[in-house]
């Protein structure tokens, strides 16, 4: 006769507990890694980011009870990511952190504080011209968009020489822009 899959009683309508569900499990994965006081190391992995990775339900219909659900898990994964980055940062594991950060930027481009962790992993790989790519990256989406200039905090985390770099200061010694 099999499992049941749905558990029906008078009040309720749920899956069954045996059955695993990918959205709770990342919802767990998210809040270890927000949790600073655990060691999270066993889910640092790519199956973790690509669990963090996708929106909830995203071609689902627009119904208010959905809308909200939706935004809490986005918002979530989105600080998740952030802190998975952080994370693998320190753990020195920086081609998987610059992933990770990546991630986060392309989930929410206008979001300063992914484009900060980003930075902060391409400057501990040593990578001081990849950061100040993502900066402008960041400084020109939030003018185009928002009309707004980075946070100084974000500035500050460059070599004094590139802070509030131009972009002649990308292209190669000697070429006139």
């Amino acid at each position: 006769m099999g499992h049941p899959i749905i558990e029906v009683s008078v009040r309720d309508l749920a899956i069954a507990k045996h059955i695993a569900v990918d959205l709770h499990e990342a919802v767990a994965r998210a809040h270890r890694l927000l949790d600073k006081s655990r060691s999270c190391d066993d889910i640092l992995t790519m199956d973790t980011l690509s669990d963090l990775s996708a929106d909830l339900l995203p071609e689902w219909p627009e119904h208010d009870w959905m809308l909200i659900e939706q935004e809490q898990y986005h918002q979530l994964r989105l600080y998740a990511l952030e802190a998975m980055t952080e994370r693998l940062t320190a753990a020195r594991r920086h081609g998987e952190a610059v992933a990770a950060g990546l991630t986060a930027v392309r989930t929410e481009p206008l979001r300063e504080s992914a484009h900060r962790v980003l930075v902060k992993a391409h400057l501990a790989a040593g990578n001081r011209g990849a950061a100040l790519r993502q900066y402008e990256q960041c400084r020109r989406v939030l003018r185009e968009e928002l009309g707004l200039e980075p946070s100084p905090s974000l500035g500050a985390l460059l070599p004094p020489r590139c802070e509030g770099g131009e972009q002649s200061r990308l292209q190669p010694t000697g070429i006139q822009a």
